[in-house]
């Protein structure tokens, strides 16, 4: 997936001050204060989006989105904070286990991104860890927190 995603910046020449991987110093923390924030018992974010896995505090709408592919293209109406940065894992598989690969980016280069790649997982965070919106490789989507506008979806 990591591979993917360098050779669409690159072929797109997507600016790397809005696009870039998140720093392997950094990497550790933002997983942990994700699973920290959004995952009941601080569990893994993998399996957390495949039903009852987020924890209750959090307001959550599930969408199947089989026959809304390209929902991702709503993302500015349906982040109400929509100017600024977020935290996008994409997940890869490495030994039957999830591997994530962090990255920040702004919507406009997420939406080219996913136009031309075919991410199974992957998983869209707030910087301020106020929502999180994530698509599981069943056509699932969901949105956690308050901060999101999902009724376009409805």
């Amino acid at each position: 997936m990591r591979k993917d995603i360098e050779n669409i910046i690159k072929e797109f020449q997507l600016d790397r001050k809005r696009v870039f991987e998140v720093s392997k110093y950094k990497y550790a923390d933002i997983i942990r204060k994700i699973e920290k924030t959004f995952v009941k018992n601080s569990g893994n974010i993998h399996w957390s989006n495949m039903g009852d896995g987020f924890q209750s505090q959090w307001p959550c709408f599930y969408k199947d989105v089989s026959q809304q592919m390209n929902w991702y293209h709503l993302l500015s109406q349906i982040i109400l904070d929509n100017k600024e940065p977020i935290y996008v894992l994409f997940e890869d598989t490495v030994d039957y286990q999830p591997k994530y690969w962090l990255y920040e980016m702004y919507i406009p280069e997420l939406i080219i991104l996913i136009d031309n790649s075919n991410p199974d997982d992957f998983y869209l965070v707030s910087k301020k860890y106020d929502w999180l919106i994530s698509e599981c490789h069943e056509e699932v989507v969901c949105f956690l927190g308050d901060k999101l506008n999902y009724q376009v979806l409805k």
